[in-house]
């Protein structure tokens, strides 16, 4: 498979070596864990903090863009969020991580992967699993594959630092046990089609209240607050024609 182009620009207080070393962490996720089983790999190419900040830098690449929460307040406002997604101004796939705004102890390589693993699995926000479980039930489930392990305590090591565990396609089809499937993310935490972990949460839409809701561990279902700009849920509620290229000056 070609892989896909994926610029990681340090716009944040880390230090260079530092992304270098988170680089490497999740270049190896990638192309070790996710692409064989999702059937997309990517390369990631370093931007430094000094290359951020130039004026003019190549935008045929996908961008995942480190940056302080300073920077998005100004941008985009109070958000709880710890990443979010946008276009390039070339309207490529983007997707932001905020550093800083992690619990202590926490290593920003974790919130790297689950947006960029969520970004390569669904570049535009729109894929999702159609499911009728009885006559009298549908719903449409979002291929966020990071979404229903999201607890950074169902993270893994990879190359020394801490990366986010994910669901296999097998997650989204109910008949998988019965085909004799039994592994359903790469920590092998889940043990059934659609099950979600302590901490994790899959947004699905009901078309009898035609809404996104949030179906979280123990399949508890709740009318979706996730309305944060930028966040995956609010893209997937915005129609085509009000989607807009990144305003921000460090998309690649």
């Amino acid at each position: 498979m070609t892989p896909i182009q994926v610029a990681l620009v340090n716009a944040s207080f880390l230090s260079d070596e530092d992304v270098a070393k988170g680089l490497l962490a999740l270049q190896q996720q990638v192309s070790e864990d996710f692409a064989p089983v999702w059937q997309a790999d990517a390369q990631l190419h370093l931007v430094t903090r000094d290359e951020a900040f130039e004026p003019k830098r190549p935008n045929d690449l996908w961008g995942l863009v480190l940056v302080d929460e300073r920077l998005v307040r100004e941008r985009l406002g109070p958000s709880r969020l710890r990443g979010y997604h946008d276009l390039t101004a070339a309207g490529l796939p983007l997707a932001r991580v905020i550093v800083n705004h992690l619990e202590p102890g926490q290593d920003w390589t974790f919130v790297a992967s689950h947006e960029l693993l969520e970004m390569l699995a669904d570049p535009d926000c729109n894929r999702v699993v159609f499911r009728h479980p009885d006559a009298s039930t549908a719903a449409f489930y979002a291929q966020e594959i990071t979404d229903p392990c999201a607890a950074y305590a169902d993270g893994y090591e990879k190359c020394g630092r801490f990366v986010s565990d994910f669901v296999f396609p097998s997650w989204f089809q109910p008949a998988a046990p019965t085909r004799g499937v039994t592994r359903f993310d790469e920590r092998g935490l889940i043990d059934a089609p659609f099950k979600v972990r302590p901490g994790g949460y899959i947004g699905v839409y009901v078309p009898s209240v035609s809404a996104w809701t949030l179906q979280t561990h123990g399949d508890t279902i709740e009318v979706d607050e996730l309305s944060d700009v930028s966040s995956r849920m609010e893209r997937r509620g915005t129609a085509d024609n009000r989607w807009l290229d990144s305003d921000m000056s460090l998309a690649p």
